[in-house]
This record gives structure tokens, sequence and C-alpha cells, in this order.
């Protein structure tokens, strides 16, 4: 295949994930209110789209099944249907079967055929039934859906050879244009000096933009769309309403039109005017937003990191008097990669709620599969992570959400004698704090029963009878590996699996599960993640000849004091700060560096969560943007040390992991 289609190909399929995804979003709204024809019109749409362009890029099979869905739905527009459970659950399937069917276009896979068949058969079965009484009352009782206004809008369309090469079919879009209403097309003379043509497309619709530009929706880069006036300005000048530029319209050509009245098959825009407004590029439409391949945006962090090590060996070998006239230069060039570094990191982040979706739909079938009721609660999506964490954060959020589905919520019945709502709740709420973002997963179900914990870990020889553990330590036994207190297996969970991999995909990113629960109320599961895995805002700082950086975000204070003092307070570990005494950790001593501190030592006090903690060091550098790199086979198992970053003078400087400190600081002295 041709490489260029192949890649438009690709981008269809990229495309089409997308308006399933929309389907799929509208779906679970329209199980909530399956009168509202807004939701309705949406899901039609987004069939409609992909049965057309699946065709114009050979996914045949996808066309075909994609017209029988829609007959359904063009059914319920009509009201000749309303919604069922049964009519829910096909679609459901039918969407699973689009998405299996975009990796096996010519439907080849056995399974994939017994489905279609059978998803074909009901759909025939759905359709060849007529609408029941009851069914009529309620959409006699509906309210009547407003009609769309007829509206003339203007297109301006350029076309290449790309088009071709793109598999792009201008015939079925112009028979989709037909089919929305009336429509006159014409060429523009010398718009372009390339070997493009512009066209001028004038279509009296009750269509909406969005319907429109859906119809032109993989080229529409190379179109603008302009609702042009209110009324035909074809048929009766009377009645025709020069459109005014509204909220969806972002742009206007009015200013452009000779004579509104003129008659059908004449100019109604000057081209030299048009020429001139696309050369000056005010007629191109407002993209706010673009799909970037990630390995494009892993390439610019790369650049970015590459730029700061630059900007840091910069900054460190323009210290002498030789470089002060250039000197307010090279702070501009730190304060431009600081800001080129900023810039990077947000393209990309992600906000947490594009990936909510997947776990409705997850939460939807598996509460069929277990007969419980469960409403799906989120707070705060709008949440951004860097897009690399929210793919791995995936799997491990899907784990939790069945665990709280299949452990933690009762059945009606159980929670109805015990006097709780029939429906369960699992809500997932994110926020961020500091460097720190917060996500917990939380439900209202039966809570952890520390005891059963215990007595499964003491059976398992994970623990002694007489061990005394904390709360925490004995939560911590359900994410080891084939660890589960489940009485019987089922088909979602019970083997033991699932928690373990939730604490090694969160490990992985530096982050922590933390635990909380109470017996008869619920359990919270909350995952802490930093907030960018690149670069991180740092201070650095010495022990003998060697670097060490610990975030900015974590520092309370820094200050200093004698080792005479420090050598007094040795026993208990503790110096007095803010009015009560906190514990300081002598790292010379817990990373087996060599050396003495001299008289007058530093110390860092850093803050995570509502803990304190105090480090012992040789010197201060300073503020220093570090470039994150993982370690290498001979540090991995460092338990102190997350990751790397080279400084100017080609030396290395070792993150310290200020979490694991926190947790072990009573001990470590």
């Amino acid at each position: 295949m041709d490489s260029i289609l192949q890649r438009f190909r690709d981008k269809f399929i990229e495309e089409a994930n997308g308006l399933l995804d929309r389907l799929e979003k509208d779906l679970l709204e329209l199980e909530n209110k399956p009168a509202n024809k807004e939701l309705i019109e949406s899901a039609f749409r987004a069939m409609h789209t992909i049965k057309g362009v699946s065709g114009m890029y050979g996914f045949d099979f996808i066309c075909e099944f994609t017209h029988h869905m829609e007959n359904i739905y063009q059914s319920i527009r009509e009201d000749k249907l309303t919604f069922d459970k049964n009519i829910f659950d096909i679609t459901f399937h039918s969407v699973d079967h689009i998405r299996r069917l975009l990796s096996d276009e010519k439907m080849v896979d056995s399974a994939n055929q017994k489905t279609h068949n059978l998803l074909i058969d009901s759909i025939s079965k759905i359709l060849s039934v007529e609408p029941s009484l009851s069914n009529t009352a309620l959409i006699e009782n509906e309210p009547v859906p407003v009609s769309h206004t007829l509206n003339t809008w203007h297109i301006l369309l350029t076309t290449n050879e790309k088009m071709f090469f793109r598999g792009i079919s201008l015939i079925s879009i112009f028979k989709e244009l037909s089919e929305m209403g009336n429509f006159e097309i014409e060429k523009v003379d010398n718009l372009s000096t390339d070997e493009s043509d512009s066209w001028n497309i004038f279509l009296t619709t009750e269509a909406s933009e969005s319907e429109i530009t859906e119809v032109f929706l993989f080229i529409e880069d190379d179109c603008t769309i302009v609702n042009l006036a209110k009324g035909n300005i074809f048929e009766n000048e009377s009645e025709t309403v020069l459109a005014e530029e509204s909220e969806n319209s972002e742009i206007s050509i009015l200013d452009y039109i000779e004579d509104p009245g003129k008659q059908k098959g004449k100019k109604l825009i000057d081209d030299s005017a048009v020429s001139a407004e696309i050369a000056s590029g005010s007629l191109k439409r407002s993209v706010k937003r673009i799909s970037v391949d990630s390995t494009k945006l892993d390439h610019l962090m790369f650049l970015v990191s590459e730029l700061i090590t630059v900007n840091s060996q910069l900054t460190l070998s323009s210290h002498d008097h030789f470089y002060d006239k250039i000197r307010p230069y090279l702070e501009k060039v730190d304060s431009l990669s600081k800001q080129f570094r900023n810039n990077a990191i947000e393209i990309r982040l992600v906000p947490l709620g594009d990936t909510v979706l997947r776990f409705q739909r997850l939460i939807r079938d598996l509460s069929k599969q277990l007969n419980k009721k469960v409403e799906f609660v989120t707070k705060g999506t709008n949440t951004e992570l860097d897009k690399n964490i929210i793919d791995q954060l995936a799997e491990p959020l899907m784990h939790l959400i069945r665990n709280c589905l299949d452990h933690g919520i009762e059945s009606p019945e159980t929670r109805v004698n015990k006097g709780k709502p029939e429906q369960g709740t699992i809500t997932m709420s994110a926020y961020n704090s500091g460097n720190n973002v917060f996500i917990d997963i939380s439900d209202d179900g039966s809570g952890i029963d520390i005891e059963k914990v215990r007595h499964k870990a003491i059976d398992k020889g994970f623990m002694k009878p007489h061990d005394k553990l904390t709360k925490k330590d004995i939560y911590d036994f359900i994410f080891l590996p084939g660890f589960s207190t489940a009485q019987n297996l089922t088909e979602v969970s019970g083997r033991g699996v699932g928690m373990d991999v939730v604490k090694k995909r969160i490990n992985e990113l530096r982050g922590e599960v933390i635990v909380d629960s109470t017996p008869g109320v619920g359990t919270t599961f909350t995952l802490k993640l930093q907030q960018s895995m690149s670069i991180v805002d740092s201070l650095l700082f010495t022990i003998d000849d060697n670097y060490f950086t610990v975030p900015i975000s974590d520092i309370e204070v820094c200050s200093q004091s004698s080792s005479s003092y420090i050598d007094k307070r040795r026993q208990s570990s503790t110096l007095p700060f803010n009015n009560h005494l906190i514990p300081f950790v002598d790292l010379r001593t817990l990373l087996c560096l060599g050396g003495n501190y001299k008289e007058n030592l530093k110390i860092i006090v850093i803050k995570n969560s509502d803990m304190e903690l105090a480090l012992l060091t040789d010197k201060i550098v300073g503020e220093h943007q570090a470039v994150l790199k993982p370690l290498g086979k001979s540090l991995r198992n460092q338990k102190y040390i997350t990751s790397a970053s080279q400084l100017g003078n080609g030396n290395m400087a070792f993150m310290i992991d200020t979490n694991t400190l926190m947790k072990n600081a009573t001990t470590l002295n």
C-alpha cells in the first residue's frame, strides 16, 4: 500500500476511535436521559460520519454495519422507536465490534464474523417491530422538537492532488451536502499560486454548523464555513436576512458581499476581495485543538532537556567578570529556556477526564454482570497530567475500580439490610497539591476488614501472630502478588492479581498508593503522583564531592547550624523547628559517603503532606532545573535515590526520594 495512503488510513483509524469514544459517551448519558434530542442527534451524526468515511478508506464491513445501526437511530429520531435496554446493549456491543473491525478490516477473524452476523440479525429484529402503544404514549407526551432555521452557508473549499492519495472522495462529500439541502458550486480564479484549486459552495439547509463541519471532517483544514444569511438568498430576497456574526461563527465575510439581491447563478462574492482575505489569513478557521503524534512530543521534550542542559553549562562557565557585557543576554536565554520548558510541559498535559469514559463503560458492564447498582461520580477531572502518566494510569485505575465494584460495593439487598441506599457510589476525584497530583478512588461499600487481612497474612506466612504492625502496614499486604481475601472466585476478581499491578505501576511512576478504610462505611485509595516526569525545579546541594537535588516544591526552609550542636541531638535525631521537634536525617551516613561535616553545616527542611524532615548537607549550591533521567543498572536498587540529572560541568546530581525518606525517618538514624 502507498505510504501516503497508509498514513491517512491510520489517521482515519485514530479519528474513528475518537468518534466511537464520543458515541460511547453519548450512550452513557442517554441511558439516564433517553428523551434528550441533542444526544440522539449527536449519536446519529457519529454513526453517519463513521459510515461515510469508512467506505471512503475501504473499510466496507464497517460501512455496511454502521448503516444498519444508523437505521435504528433514524427510527428513534423519527419517533418510530424509543430506547429500551435491548437497544442500548446492542449499541454498546456494536461500538466494541466496530473497534475490532478497525484492526480486522477484511473480517478474517471467525469470531468477528459470528458477532457481525448476530448483531445484524438483532438489529433487523428491532427494526421489524412496530412501536407499542405505551411507547407511542411516551412519544406523544415528549416536547415537540424545535425545527431548524433555514440558512444559507458559504463554504470556501481548496482541493489538490494530495486528496486523491489520501483517498478522499469529493463525490461522497457532495452527495452528503445534497442530502442536507440545495447547493451551488463555482470555481474561484487566481486564489492560489500553487497547484490547488479553490471553490465557492453556497449551501441552503436547515442543518447546523456542526453537522456541516462533520461532512468535511477529514479536510477541515482545507475549507472555511461561514453562515452567510438567514433564509434562502437565491429565492426570495424579501425574506432573507444577512447572518450577523454569532457566537458559533468565529469569522465573517459580509464585508465582501457586493449585492445580496443578485439573481441565482451570479457571483455573490468579489473574488479579489476573498483572495486578499485568504492571503492575509483572516478567513482561516480558528483551530483550537490539534492532535499530535506522541513520539513528536517525546522528541520535543528531549530537545527541551538538551537546551536546559546546555543553558546550565553556559551559566556555569560564565561566572568570570570577562562575561559581564553579555550577562544580560545570558539571563534572557535562561528566562526563555524556562518559558520554553514550561510551555513544552503544558503541551504534554492531558486532562484526566479524557480517560473517564472507559471507566464509565467498565462500571456499567461490571455492575450488570455482578447484579449491583452503582453510580459513578467524578470530581476535578479537568486536572492535568503528563500524557505518558495518563497512559500508564489506565491499568491501575481499572484494577482499583474493579476492586471497589467486586469487594467494596455490596449487593442491593445487603445494602438495604444495612440501612444504606440500594445504589452504591464509586467516586473518582483529582486535585493538585504543590508539585503533586492526587487521585482518589473511593466507594461507600463494606470497607476493609483489617482483622481478616491480618489473619490471611499470617496464613500466607507474610507475618507472625505476635507481630505488631500498624494499620498502614497491614493494608500494604493487599498489594502483594497472590494475596486475596475473597471467599469465592469470580470472573471479575478473587485470584489475588490486580492490586499488585497497581502498586508496581504507581511505583514505576515514582508515586505511592495510600489506603484508608472504615468497616461498613467504605474505602479510599489515594494515588499520589508527581506533576512532571521530566524536568523539575530543584535545589542543588553537595555532600563531600557528590551532588544531590530535592524538588523546590518540597522545601520549607534552608538554614545552618553547628556540627557540635547536631552531635548533641543525635541520640533523639530531632531538631526544634517552629515550636516543635522534627526528625533529621544524616545523608552522609545514610548514603555511606566519605568525609566529615565542617563546623557550620547546612540544613534543608522539607515538607511532604503533613510531615516535616531536616536534611544535613555540606553546601547549598542553588536552584537547578533538573532534567531527570532514569538510573542505570548499578544504581537502580538505591532506596533513597529516584533519578539523576546532568550538570553543566559534566557531573551528575542525584534526586533524593523525599517520599521514602519521610516514611522511614524515625528508623534512619
